[in-house]
């Protein structure tokens, strides 16, 4: 079964009485269909096209593939039968038809200019629609809690209703639908029934319009009133009492609980609170420690910063002292050198100042002898 989404109207998922508005329309649209060829248009799930038992042949449009699987499943099996086509664009040949209902579609097109247009392209001359919608006041005011209905795209007061009707159709006859309440004097078995309903004199403030269009002269134009099974407003009445007093019943014991439910919020409230105020106090204690023990993280961080100067003081020193050792170092180093090339140089000339002493002693032992031998002293030696 489709979901129920406010587009159109579902059996079963929908409120008997607004079921009931919607099906009325039907049963009005008996005194035009009988032996004729009907068309459904906007069907949704078929309920409606099934009602009119009495017609020739019924077609049931709709553009939703959903709904027209829904008719075809449900009511398939009657003389109607179901197809997805646009109200807009109606695929059948010229005066196809003796009758089109059209039951709250028209507030749903955009097009609708061209639905009324197409409608009487497919109605033979005397054939006629059936087309139906809210009145736009009081559906206003009937949806102030809910806000406009997100399906509708225009709406239509009597005025523009009627005078957009008779832009297609020469004769248009006008029906006010409401769900009135009515003394009912109803036998007990089947026979003829009078309805006395005098002219509605203000229109404007109906639920719904209803109205019959034709190239024709419209030839019924008699009130209508329909009592479904379920109209004994009295005994609806009196289950719809029922059914609050249970709500109230119910309502009320749902106000004991909260009641119940509040008072164990509270005072699970209060304890929270108790532990709030507690943990207030704990916290104010901990922002006292912790300012102190801000300060002597402070204190701390100072001295840290003195101590990490001094320590950089110190690293330059350090620096320099290693610097001043390593510039000592290549001093000594070169004078070591310059010493061990001097020592070197003084050993050398030692040697020489011995070489020279040795010399200078032999030549000591050798000058008398040669001096001597120079004077003739001494004999010189053959050679």
């Amino acid at each position: 079964m489709p979901e129920f989404t406010g587009e159109r109207v579902v059996p079963g998922l929908v409120d008997e009485n607004l079921f009931n508005e919607h099906l009325a329309r039907y049963r009005f649209a008996g005194r035009f269909s009988e032996h004729a060829r009907v068309l459904d248009a906007g069907c949704g799930t078929g309920y409606g096209a099934a009602q009119l038992s009495n017609a020739a042949s019924v077609t049931g449009i709709d553009v939703s593939t959903d709904a027209i699987q829904q008719a075809c499943q449900e009511f398939g099996g009657t003389k109607a039968r179901f197809l997805r086509a646009a109200c807009e664009a109606l695929p059948f040949a010229d005066a196809s038809f003796d009758l089109i209902t059209a039951f709250e579609v028209i507030e749903h097109l955009a097009g609708w200019r061209e639905m009324l247009a197409e409608s009487r392209r497919v109605l033979r001359p005397s054939g006629v629609l059936l087309v139906s919608t809210p009145n736009k006041a009081w559906y206003t005011e009937s949806r102030a809690a809910a806000g406009p209905n997100p399906y509708h795209v225009h709406e239509f007061d009597y005025a523009e209703f009627a005078a957009a009707l008779r832009e297609v159709f020469p004769h248009v006859h006008l029906w006010t639908q409401n769900h009135t309440e009515s003394i009912a004097f109803v036998p007990v078995s089947q026979g003829p029934g009078l309805l006395e309903a005098p002219a509605d004199t203000a229109p404007e403030t109906a639920n719904f319009f209803l109205a019959a269009c034709s190239q024709s002269p419209i030839g019924d134009t008699r009130a209508f009133a329909w009592l479904p099974a379920s109209g004994n407003i009295l005994r609806e009445r009196l289950q719809h009492i029922s059914l609050l007093e249970s709500e109230l019943a119910k309502k009320d014991e749902w106000l004991a609980d909260s009641v119940r439910s509040l008072a164990e919020v509270q005072s699970a409230h209060e304890e929270l609170q108790k532990a709030h105020d507690l943990s207030n106090e704990w916290a104010a204690r901990l922002n006292t420690e912790l300012d102190v023990a801000r300060g002597v993280i402070s204190g701390l961080e100072k001295q840290m910063d003195e101590r990490l100067a001094w320590a950089r003081d110190l690293e330059a020193q350090i620096a320099r002292g290693r610097a001043e050792i390593d510039r000592l170092g290549r001093e000594t180093e070169e004078k070591e050198a310059t010493i061990t090339e001097r020592t070197e140089w003084a050993r050398a000339l030692d040697r020489e100042v011995q070489q020279l002493r040795a010399e200078l002693q032999t030549l000591n032992r050798e000058l008398p002898v040669r001096i001597s031998r120079k004077l003739g002293l001494i004999p010189r030696r053959p050679v």
